[in-house]
């Protein structure tokens, strides 16, 4: 009886650190997935343009990554850059007029399926005006214009009839 009750525990605890090395190994997987970003920018920021790019190294299997803009806290997207696009370890995109943020975020790539495999660097991020150009046209050309037309219509009426009237004198 004593060598079923030994054997039994034997096999119980083999079983337990079997199971146990199953889940070590699950997590250690796991852990081999990241995400470096390696540079950010912007290739032409001005009034006109506005291109920004990021590029990443990654380790394990992440087929699509997500892109965004977060608060200075972490806990709010503030702008959704691109969602679940494929991982080419790179990506560029154009801030669009009107853009609502103005100050410092944390730009973050992240694994689409697994938002905790992330990197995140600062960046600053300013609005964007829209850039008007100047008006070719002369100030005042309407008025000036319409002045033109009635004084023209003012002589060609006005010529004839002084006319008649010195004829009638």
């Amino acid at each position: 009886m004593k060598k079923k009750i030994k054997t039994k525990s034997i096999l119980l605890t083999f079983a337990v650190i079997l199971l146990y090395s199953f889940s070590t190994i699950n997590d250690s997987v796991a852990q081999d997935e990241s995400i470096t970003i390696m540079s950010h920018g912007c290739t032409m920021c001005n009034v006109e343009e506005n291109n920004y790019f990021v590029s990443w190294t990654y380790t394990g299997n992440i087929p699509n990554v997500s892109i965004y803009f977060y608060n200075l806290s972490m806990t709010t997207i503030e702008y959704i850059i691109i969602e679940n696009t494929t991982n080419l370890g790179t990506y560029e995109w154009i801030m669009p007029v009107g853009h609502p943020l103005d100050g410092d975020y944390y730009l973050v790539v992240c694994d689409s399926n697994n938002h905790s495999i992330q990197d995140f660097v600062l960046r600053t991020v300013y609005p964007i005006q829209e850039f008007h150009k100047p008006s070719q046209n002369i100030p005042g050309y309407p008025i000036l214009l319409i002045g033109a037309i009635i004084g023209i219509m003012s002589v060609i009426v006005a010529v004839p009839l002084t006319k008649k009237l010195r004829k009638r004198q």
